[in-house]
């Protein structure tokens, strides 16, 4: 286990800034989360720590030991990548022990290693086999044997599941995240999948155009979102954003007010409070069912209770609960709720 401090750390490629200065900590055995849309830089940071790219500008440290001038090998790091990278023509034991023999681990030791790794990851009596012969959350975990087999300082996760259909995404998540119970290893999971990362982490830092705009545990990251980005980047269905001035009490422009889909009261009777709509799309996904109402041109989504019955193509008033309501400034997209709350709830 390794704490682990970021600074400054900046990307470019001529002109194109990817990271841009970004400074964060994780902490001894955390399982921490860069979680944002394709191309925001998250990935490229993965590739920094590890040692596969130079940055720019910026330096970090494990244990308070800068590394960003050491090679890769010598880190203390291991990264699992998107494609899991396994050798074709090497069985699964080989293919684990890879790192071990390039670093000229005595014979018995290696056993040993290789022994704990293929036990801990539900590997053992595959040792024989090859990468094609194994199904994709196997090579899977074969990929996170070959990282874990070396016993790094810290583990560097790069969309390891993204690869996989939807019913192997959900055990792997369950999977990884009892791993990481068992061996509190210091990890860094990168992902587009918000879902993902709410169900892995002990906490997000949410990336968009190579910068870090909000930090902290899932819950509190869904709950009170800093600014625009992350209200609607996090969250399925996604936060509904609607321009300040649907709402009657609200007597301020430039505001956009934000609404978690469960935090909309439905009514057929005209509300004054409300916002009227009409019903366009029933989506039911199991015990859940999400309600689509046309707004100006805009689609509202408001989750359903198991008792409510609603016909589509109908006026619809959404009612929000005041309480649960976010309130953002549109010109530097931050969250206001508390200024807003204090003048007019």
């Amino acid at each position: 286990m390794a704490r682990v401090e970021v600074k400054d750390l900046t990307k470019k490629y001529g002109d194109v800034v990817v990271v841009d200065d970004l400074n964060f900590e994780i902490k001894d055995g955390e399982f921490l989360t860069l979680v944002g849309p394709s191309g925001c830089g998250k990935s490229t940071t993965l590739r920094l720590l590890a040692g596969l790219e130079k940055p720019t500008f910026g330096s970090f440290f494990i244990d308070g030991k800068r590394i960003d001038h050491l090679p890769p090998q010598k880190r203390e790091i291991s990264m699992v990548f998107q494609s899991y990278a396994l050798f074709p023509h090497m069985t699964v034991g080989e293919n684990i022990s890879f790192g071990l023999k390039i670093r000229k681990t005595g014979e018995e030791q290696r056993k040993r290693k290789i022994e704990w790794t293929l036990k801990l990851l539900g590997l053992s009596g595959l040792e024989k086999r090859l990468p094609r012969e194994l199904s994709g959350g196997q090579r899977q975990r074969v990929a996170l044997g070959r990282a874990l087999v070396l016993e790094p300082k810290v583990l560097l996760l790069d969309e390891p599941l993204s690869n996989l259909d939807a019913k192997l995404r959900l055990k792997m998540r369950t999977e990884l995240r009892r791993l990481h119970q068992k061996i509190k290893t210091t990890i860094l999971y990168v992902t587009h999948d918000q879902a993902e990362a709410m169900t892995l982490s002990d906490r997000l830092a949410v990336m968009n155009e190579g910068k870090i705009l909000q930090s902290g545990p899932p819950q509190e990251i869904y709950s009170k979102p800093a600014d625009l980005f992350t209200a609607g980047f996090v969250g399925s269905p996604p936060m509904n954003l609607i321009p300040g001035e649907h709402f009657a009490f609200l007597q301020r422009k430039g505001v956009v007010v934000g609404i978690r889909p469960e935090d909309w009261e439905l009514s057929s009777i005209e509300q004054p409070q409300g916002i009227k709509g009409r019903t366009t799309v029933l989506e039911r996904l199991g015990s859940d069912e999400y309600l689509y109402v046309e707004v100006a041109d805009t689609l509202m989504v408001a989750r359903l209770k198991p008792e409510m019955e609603i016909d589509i193509g109908v006026p619809i008033w959404l009612v929000p609960k005041k309480e649960k309501m976010h309130f953002f400034d549109n010109r530097t997209k931050r969250n206001i709720t508390s200024e807003i709350s204090s003048k007019y709830l």
